[in-house]
């Protein structure tokens, strides 16, 4: 499991992030509530290498609480380790050209490397993972007592929901419940291919970028979807579904990141957020046996 470079492309959006932060089991949280009386249900996020902090990864958890009336959390999983936002532009800085760019390239390699090399260790799956599973099982005691809980999940977070919908132990409560009833991923990272989405249970809704994504190469975003496809087939009857959209053009991060200059890949951003409120919506009103 390699988180690489280009887990920081991208661009911050513009926009001011309406929830309000609370501290819910232990953990520091960014939520956006149902705007219109009892929710439909909850989405958790689990973010990509930057963090619950980041305004875009706010401003989509707020896009979804709008267009889905769902209570939406996002908690601070990484435990304060995550990537700095300027960190997207020392990845920019990489595509500069002339004499004295190439000599502060030397200066920007070093800055990403300052950071990504804590990060992969101290944010590693053994390490995150146990905050993730605890949270997840007593939000599913607690608040989520009469609602269904969706997970979404982008580039270092993909991971995280794609385990949650295989079927572990760590993803039921104590009394047996599943932790969550679907989840969406974009751009998931560090997933080992086939091996992982062999392992998906649960309803599971992937937006690829295909062929510009270093961490999902068009070879394993085919062998994803052949993999969902096949295993919508055996499970349709029993109310189990899958599905995979790839975006042709998208870079890594488009999901969250993209730049907003960029009119095609910021559509393709907002046509991934269009498909994971759509995939909640269909899960909480028609949850899996």
């Amino acid at each position: 499991m390699v988180l690489k470079t280009c887990c920081a492309t991208g661009s911050l959006h513009t926009g001011n992030p309406t929830g309000r932060i609370e501290n819910v089991h232990g953990l520091d949280c960014y939520i956006a509530d149902a705007p219109n009386g009892t929710p439909n249900g909850i989405v958790v996020i689990i973010p990509d290498a930057f963090g619950w902090t980041l305004p875009n990864n706010r401003i989509l958890a707020d896009c979804y609480a709008k267009e889905g009336n769902f209570q939406v959390y996002l908690p601070e999983f990484m435990n304060g380790f995550k990537l700095p936002a300027d960190l997207l532009d020392s990845v920019k800085a990489f595509s500069a050209t002339g004499f004295w760019n190439q000599i502060a390239k030397v200066g920007h390699a070093a800055y990403l490397l300052r950071h990504f090399l804590p990060f992969m260790i101290l944010c590693r799956p053994a390490v995150t993972g146990p905050r993730v599973y605890s949270f997840m099982k007593a939000l599913k005691q607690d608040e989520a007592k009469d609602l269904h809980i969706g997970t979404a999940g982008f580039c270092w977070g993909g991971y995280f929901v794609t385990k949650l919908c295989a079927d572990m132990t760590e993803n039921r409560t104590d009394d047996g419940k599943r932790v969550t009833v679907c989840g969406f991923v974009a751009h998931p990272s560090m997933l080992t291919y086939p091996t992982d989405i062999e392992g998906v249970q649960l309803p599971y809704s992937c937006a690829a970028a295909g062929e510009k994504d270093p961490q999902m190469s068009a070879e394993q975003a085919k062998q994803t979807e052949e993999i969902l496809k096949q295993k919508t087939e055996k499970k349709m009857d029993e109310g189990i579904e899958h599905e995979f959209v790839m975006y042709p053009g998208a870079h890594h991060g488009f999901a969250v990141r993209a730049d907003e200059n960029d009119k095609d890949e910021a559509e393709k951003g907002k046509q991934a957020e269009s498909q994971a409120v759509k995939w909640f919506t269909r899960w909480f009103a028609n949850p899996p046996p």
